[in-house]
Parts: C-alpha cells; sequence; structure tokens
C-alpha cells in the first residue's frame, strides 16, 4: 500500500474564479481564414486541437456569440493557419473586431499568400497551414465545437507562436523537420497552393 503523497499545491496557489487554472495552458495561435481572396476574412484562435488521427480530424472552440462562428458555419470550409513565431501582431490584428480591415496593418499587401487547393486564403509565412472541411458543430457550455476533417496539410518553416497566460511567445526550441510535407507552392496571391501531401 502506496503512502500518501499530500496536496500537489498549495492552498494559496490553488485556482479561483478570477485567476482561472486554464490561464495557464500554453497553446498554438492559429488564424482560421475562409472566403476567397476578393473578400478573405480570418479569426484568431488558441483552441485547435488534434481530434483524430485517422481519419485526420481538428477541432475548435469558439463562443456562441462570435460573429466568425456564424461565417465559419456558413461556409463550411476554413483553412487553419498556424502562425509562426514572428507574426504576433498579425495574432493580435485578427483578434479585433475590425479584424478583416487591412488598410492600416503594415505589409497589408502581403499578408494573404494564395489560396488552398479549394480556393480559401492562405494567409503568407505561416508555420503551417491544415485545410479543413467542417463536419459537426456541438454545443460545449458557452462555446461551440466545431469537428472538422483535414483535406490537406502543409509545414512552412520557423518557431510556431504560442499562447500562455496572456502572452504571445515564441518557443526555445526548432520545431522538429517533417520531409514529408513542404510549405505551399503560391506563385502570386491569385494562384493556388499545391501541397506536397495529405495529413496523416
Amino acid at each position: 500500500m502506496s503512502a500518501p503523497i499530500g496536496p500537489a499545491w498549495s492552498a494559496e496557489a490553488r485556482a479561483t474564479p478570477r485567476t482561472p487554472l486554464t490561464s495557464h495552458f500554453t497553446s498554438g495561435v492559429a488564424v482560421l481564414s475562409h472566403g476567397d481572396l476578393k473578400r478573405p476574412r480570418g479569426v484568431t484562435v488558441s483552441t485547435v486541437t488534434l481530434a483524430s488521427v485517422t481519419p485526420p480530424l481538428v477541432s475548435v472552440a469558439l463562443r456562441r456569440t462570435s460573429r466568425a462562428l456564424a461565417e465559419l458555419l456558413d461556409a463550411r470550409t476554413f483553412v487553419v493557419n498556424h502562425l509562426s513565431a514572428d507574426q504576433s501582431s498579425l495574432a493580435r490584428h485578427f483578434a479585433r473586431r475590425d479584424r478583416n480591415a487591412l488598410d492600416s496593418f503594415p505589409g497589408a499587401s502581403t499578408v494573404w499568400g494564395g489560396r488552398s487547393a479549394g480556393g480559401t486564403p492562405l494567409l503568407s509565412a505561416a508555420a503551417s497551414w491544415l485545410d479543413c472541411q467542417v463536419e459537426r458543430s456541438l454545443p460545449v457550455g458557452d462555446h461551440i465545437l466545431l469537428l472538422a476533417r483535414v483535406l490537406d496539410a502543409a509545414v512552412g518553416t520557423g518557431k510556431p507562436l504560442l499562447h500562455c497566460a496572456g502572452q504571445l511567445l515564441a518557443p526555445l526550441c526548432d520545431p522538429p523537420a517533417s520531409p514529408p510535407l513542404t510549405r505551399p507552392a503560391v506563385s502570386s496571391a491569385t494562384g493556388d497552393a499545391r501541397h506536397n501531401a495529405s495529413a496523416t
């Protein structure tokens, strides 16, 4: 019989409603893009999670009141643009209410870097891309969980952007190489992005 190990943390360290435990979860930061290159749209999230390997599925949670949720449910397809560590300004921009107005954003003409095979806009220089199709939506508390099939995927270069305790951070280590996948080959802002391998 094992001996008790005692409390895992002190009473002072316990989370309260004002200092929720989840604020110290570390997650990747992504922009969900949809629409087309004439009217591209996006929203910043940190709730993308792998749901299944076979078939390849991801989930993402959005607030019930989110304008982006209604748009994504209407579009049914979107791209998960996992942001690179040097794209924190994009993460902040697409978290704003006026996020789809890029006129005042530095380098606005280079924000979008082409489109997926399905026609969804891609953010330039992202750490990776997942081309997704919504399969189900599930109410979960004050959020709606979207379950989406990954139709295609590609990786770029550079470290991914992370979110923890309200801060945007860069990891200290470099991501492992992923030979089977490559960055989408985009010849122009109006060209198709072709991927070399599907997600597995």
